[in-house]
């Protein structure tokens, strides 16, 4: 009997939503959106919180970061692992990984790798990174081993099986170093915060000289946990305290620093270190997403809400009716809450529909490589379950007042709690055009900050600056006097320098020095090397002293400081020229200042630097007009063969360079203003059907004020108006609240 009772229900509820295909199809297109959207951020933020997560025992994997002054590093000194591994019974394995940026002759081809690291033979035990060749006990155990990832074994040797046991080189110079294959990984996850594309071992870095500096902050140091050590925070700290401890003991080199530990699983989402590996994410970001997907799929819920409590007065006589023949209010609520939960159920079909078709636009948009598995049971429980739970919280209202009806009054015609329900209906208007309100201004203070950004002075004309990368191998001033005499032999060629690094990422630091210093001061500082054309070649400004000079043969040793060096020293700029200073246990004469600039992103403040004479090559940076690039390109290839012959030659502009840095914004104002834009388009589909309920509503009364000579404009006016207010009254309170 119950069965037929619901069946009867259910049957019935399909009539009546046939019966009002527009408010149906209102509800369903906007819950499609609102459902969809939400899908796609909650796959991006899931995506985000799965980063390496892949790795077996992920939560009892640390890393080790460094504190020297105000300046936090995600990179430590190279002997640290072995000192923990060997002191802390706790620590089961620790590990080092060490980036390289090299050039690769496999064959007869070159190909310039920047994914490089050396790692220690117990990188592969800790980390879960699976061989597709090779023995995980021996791929790292020798100097000259080498393991490449898959796709990179197709680049060099067109197959994982092919490139086992093969022969590379780093370098290619007089010196080179031959390394053999000993295996092939799987292709690194994209959820990995780790990216590379070699590993070489750590015996090779060692064999240079690197063991044991300890004042050399330039690994990355992992450890992994014992099985039986419980992760407290007070454990945690205790082992601070003993890392640090083995770190003071053994080093001698005078650097101060204090050493922490942070969780594999926290390094993705939160870790803004000075040093630290590219591609991170940001927690904040996560918790902003998650919020606008609630936020618009609450808009979808109250567009559904309102409609439906809209037109609860067309059904007024049909509950009526139905308690009339004997139906209890819990079979009424059972009836309004399927039709809700089954229009959810075809909004989920409709929004999964746009999901398929919409992912690859997504994917590109976000820079993920996002996959919808539609086959798995958890995501088709999650799908099933948030439909039920909109369903529920989206019909609940309507209800529970169309049940609460009374008899008498319903089939005499007479609506119940005409004005309770109009101020429901508006306060919900209210609330879900103010959220999308605010979902629209915060778009516009991305869009600004993108364009301060863009437009912020930086200290150099960013502009038109061309780059040829060159090798770092040699004495620069061997081939020095051949590259200026063939560069002016070609007078359209313009302004140029050359630098070790790009002034638009600099990385290396290290502490500076001087005399009367405070021994519990310490002052890391970014270092470049440059040529006496640097400054006039990126329009930067000098304030004191002079730049590096063929003139002066001393300039090898001198350094030129930028305005933030000297406050860190504490020294007056009136008295910097000709003060002694020093680096790396390289003490130099300051012989110019130079005005401030950005050469990290703006988010970050500008940091001491020092600047030293160029020898040792890097980068051909050359000032162009945007008119003569691909001229200019050929002739300097063609100068650029003639000193380094087959050495790859690539090329590219430092605005380019500069604009990469800022991809994470501006891929977060791209998906907030679709994000935006379509809560906009679900509030406004809620409205558009809120007004066609009026106009049915009152047709008889627009006709009657057409006959009395009413304006087309005056009836849209009249009907209007109301809805203009509360958007008004929305935008009201969503200015404040956005600021």
């Amino acid at each position: 009997m119950a069965l037929r009772n619901c069946e009867a229900i259910l049957g019935s509820s399909k009539k009546r939503l046939g019966l009002n295909k527009l408010f149906t199809g209102l509800n369903i297109l906007g819950l499609a959106i609102g459902l969809a959207c939400s899908m796609f951020i909650f796959l991006w933020v899931q995506d985000e919180l799965s980063y390496d997560r892949f790795n077996a025992n992920a939560d009892k994997i640390y890393r080790i970061t460094a504190k020297l002054s105000d300046v936090e590093a995600a990179v430590t000194p190279p002997p640290l692992a072995a000192a923990i591994d060997a002191e802390i019974p706790a620590i089961e394995k620790a590990t080092r990984l060490i980036p390289l940026h090299k050039m690769i002759t496999a064959g007869t081809e070159k190909f310039n790798e920047k994914n490089i690291y050396c790692a220690d033979t117990n990188f592969l035990k800790i980390f879960s990174y699976p061989l597709l060749e090779g023995n995980l006990s021996v791929a790292l155990s020798s100097p000259e081993a080498v393991v490449l990832t898959e796709a990179t074994a197709k680049k060099y040797f067109r197959s994982a099986e092919a490139a086992m046991g093969k022969t590379i080189y780093i370098d290619n110079d007089i010196t080179g170093t031959s390394l053999t294959v000993t295996g092939v990984l799987r292709n690194i996850p994209s959820n990995s915060h780790l990216q590379f594309d070699l590993l070489l071992s750590t015996k090779l870095y060692d064999r240079m000289g690197n063991a044991g500096v300890w004042d050399n902050y330039a690994a990355y140091v992992y450890f992994r946990l014992d099985d039986n050590f419980k992760a407290t925070p007070d454990a945690i700290n205790a082992m601070e305290r003993q890392i640090n401890a083995i770190k003071n003991k053994s080093d001698q080199s005078g650097t101060h620093s204090s050493l922490s530990i942070q969780a594999l699983t926290d390094i993705h989402l939160r870790s803004n270190f000075m040093l630290d590996v590219g591609g991170q994410g940001n927690s904040r970001q996560v918790t902003i997403f998650s919020l606008v997907a609630v936020f618009i799929l609450l808009i979808a819920c109250i567009n559904f809400m309102n409609l439906s409590t809209a037109i609860s007065s067309q059904r007024a006589k049909e509950v009526g009716m139905r308690k009339t023949v004997g139906a209890q209010k819990r079979q009424l609520i059972f009836q309004f809450m399927s039709e809700s939960v089954m229009l959810c159920f075809i909004s989920l079909a409709v929004a999964v529909t746009l999901m398929v078709l919409l992912l690859p636009v997504f994917n590109q948009l976000a820079s993920k490589s996002i996959s919808l598995h539609l086959l798995d049971m958890k995501t088709v429980a999650a799908l099933l379950g948030t439909a039920v739970v909109v369903g529920v919280i989206s019909g609940s209202y309507p209800a529970f007042i169309l049940s609460s009806f009374e008899i008498q009054k319903t089939l005499k015609g007479v609506q119940a709690s005409a004005n309770g329900k109009r101020s429901y209906i508006n306060g919900l208007i209210v609330l879900q055009f103010a959220i999308s309100v605010i979902l629209m201004i915060s778009t516009l203070v991305v869009y600004l900050q993108l364009q301060f950004i863009k437009n912020r002075n930086i200290g150099f004309d960013k502009d038109n600056l061309l780059y040829v990368q060159m090798p770092q191998v040699g004495d620069l001033k061997d081939n020095k006097d051949v590259l200026n005499a063939m560069l002016s032999q070609h007078p359209d060629l313009g302004d140029y320098t050359i630098a070790d690094h790009l002034p638009t990422y600099l990385t290396t630091g290290a502490p500076l020095q001087w005399p009367g210093m405070d021994p519990q001061k310490q002052v890391m500082a970014s270092r470049l090397r440059t040529d006496e054309n640097f400054i006039k070649t990126f329009g930067m400004q000098l304030i004191a002293g002079r730049f590096f000079s063929d003139d002066f043969k001393a300039d090898d040793s001198s350094y030129v400081v930028n305005e933030t060096a000297l406050k860190s020293m504490g020294m007056p700029m009136a008295v910097a020229i000709g003060k002694k200073i020093i680096m790396n246990e390289s003490e130099g004469t300051i012989i110019g200042v130079v005005k401030d600039f950005n050469f990290k992103p703006i988010q970050q403040p500008i940091e001491p630097l020092l600047i030293r004479n160029n020898f040792v090559g890097g980068y051909l940076v050359m000032r162009t007009s945007s008119d003569n690039v691909p001229h200019v390109v050929e002739q300097i290839k063609e100068v650029f063969g003639s000193i380094y012959g087959d050495y790859p030659f690539s090329y590219g502009f430092v605005n380019e360079d500069l604009s990469m840095l800022y991809v994470t914004e501006r891929r977060m104002g791209k998906l907030f203003t679709v994000f935006s834009v379509l809560s906009i388009i679900i509030a406004t589909l809620g409205l558009f059907g809120l007004t066609t309920y009026a106009v049915q509503k009152r047709t008889k009364e627009i006709g009657i004020r057409k006959v009395l000579g009413a304006s087309v404009s005056g009836v849209i006016t009249l009907l209007s108006k109301d809805f203009i207010k509360l958007v008004l009254i929305a935008t009201v309170i969503a200015v404040p609240i956005a600021w």
